[in-house]
């Protein structure tokens, strides 16, 4: 079994086209921009970093587990340079990198175990591998649990950029759909990473509890599968032959709308925070609250994550219109319906953050 270098060049070489698109005041651009974007040779050297990381660089709770360990040996390694290299990611082209590099893991995973098989199922079995391993700790104490959801949040954010890179593996031979593939999973990157901000920021910040470590990493795992589904559905609009139509079945949520939700949080204050939340306290208990929750957020950082948001957002809905645009028509209907669908769930996710907890 050898690496998919077809996939790799095509990768790489998106980096290096990629555009982005602007959004201001609500209103979608209808041209591109170009920014400061990798070259070939940058995102090679990241993955090359990624490959060359120590084992041990960092420690993990699981990594005090010789049980464990001992279960599945090839399983735990490979679990753990998921974990140390994925210590280095901070944007989408990383994301791309580190996908990369432990597609190269897998390589060395399946050498050891002696398996022989197609490349895309022994990165699906290697992650179901990952998945029985640290299904142990999903009945354990509170440490263990914590550490369960961090690993499946991981792991549930690589399987969805992989597919990412492997719907855009579909139009290698052409570079305006393929850079708008990539444009759009960019944005969905950067959504993800705002969002998580957010609830960091805002929705766990005044937290204090064992279990808050693993109600944060479950949630972000959730928004990962989620993509990680819809993502299914897309790829089957972009073949030519035997696709299946897509119809939404959810409530439209319009950009407007949408966008009054993002900048909710830009304009936060400690008010209205107390008055979000204890809408049905009597005085006494916001007094309370006002004690409880007061010097727990830093506004600032709130208020930056939700402009990443609203920036990533609108160019988001861009590059998926014009995805939509590129593709038969038939088609692309069926592409903005999958855009309706992972819009409305968006919208939900971002809603629920409006609720602190502590």
């Amino acid at each position: 079994m050898k690496t998919n270098t077809n996939i790799i060049k095509m990768i790489i070489t998106l980096i290096c086209l990629t555009a982005s698109f602007a959004c201001s005041h609500g209103v979608m651009a209808s041209g591109a921009s170009r920014e400061s974007i990798p070259d070939r040779d940058t995102i090679m050297a990241i993955k090359e970093k990624m490959l060359a990381t120590s084992d041990s660089s960092y420690l993990f709770w699981f990594g005090y587990d010789a049980e464990l360990r001992d279960s599945d040996p090839h399983a735990y390694w490979l679990m753990n340079r998921m974990m140390q290299t994925v210590q280095s990611v901070r944007t989408a082209e990383d994301g791309i990198a580190w996908v990369l590099a432990l597609d190269e893991n897998v390589l060395e995973y399946s050498r050891r175990i002696d398996r022989r098989i197609y490349e895309d199922r022994a990165e699906d079995a290697a992650a179901r591998a990952i998945e029985d391993l640290i299904d142990i700790y999903a009945a354990g104490n509170q440490p263990e649990l914590n550490t369960y959801a961090y690993v499946t949040s991981i792991l549930e954010t690589y399987k969805v950029i992989n597919e990412y890179k492997r719907t855009m593996s579909i139009h290698m031979d052409k570079s305006p759909l393929s850079v708008l593939l990539y444009n759009e999973y960019r944005e969905w990157f950067n959504i993800n990473n705002a969002a998580s901000g957010i609830m960091s920021f805002h929705t766990y910040a005044a937290a204090g509890y064992s279990a808050m470590p693993m109600e944060i990493n479950l949630t972000f795992a959730y928004w990962s599968e989620q993509r990680h589904k819809e993502l299914l559905v897309e790829k089957d609009t972009f073949w030519k032959y035997h696709w299946e139509p897509f119809e939404s079945d959810c409530r439209n949520v319009s950009q407007k709308r949408f966008l009054k939700l993002i900048r909710y949080f830009r304009s936060l204050t400690i008010d209205t925070i107390v008055k979000t939340n204890a809408k049905d306290w009597n005085l006494k208990k916001s007094e309370y609250a006002y004690d409880r929750l007061d010097g727990n957020f830093d506004f600032d950082k709130i208020s930056e994550m939700a402009r990443l948001y609203e920036e990533a957002y609108c160019n988001w809905l861009t590059a998926r219109e014009e995805i939509a645009r590129l593709l038969p028509k038939e088609q692309g209907r069926s592409y903005r319906e999958a855009t309706r669908q992972m819009n409305a769930r968006l919208y939900t996710d971002l809603l629920e953050l409006k609720n602190i907890t502590y």
